[in-house]
């Protein structure tokens, strides 16, 4: 069953904070009323965000100074910091 996010039309609700998730199944999946208040509602946008893409393997540098530990294999288990 799919998590869905609705708000009420008039505004903000005490009971409701501006928007509510609900758990629908296919039965219900369009619901006109907050089982809460009682408001007429609406279903809000799906918003997505596309999935971040690593062009390249950064550089050691690029990984110093965004603050990052870099340390070189030496052998099996065996490191040594740069």
């Amino acid at each position: 069953m799919p998590l869905l996010r609705f708000r009420p039309l008039s505004g903000r609700c005490k009971l409701c904070h501006g928007e509510i998730e609900i758990r629908v199944d296919s039965e219900n999946s369009f619901l006109n009323e907050c089982p809460k208040c009682g408001q007429e509602i609406e279903r809000c946008p799906h918003l997505s965000a596309p999935p971040a893409k690593i062009l390249k393997k950064p550089s050691p540098s690029a990984a110093k100074s965004a603050g990052f530990q870099v340390y070189k294999r030496l052998g099996k288990g065996e490191y040594e910091k740069q």
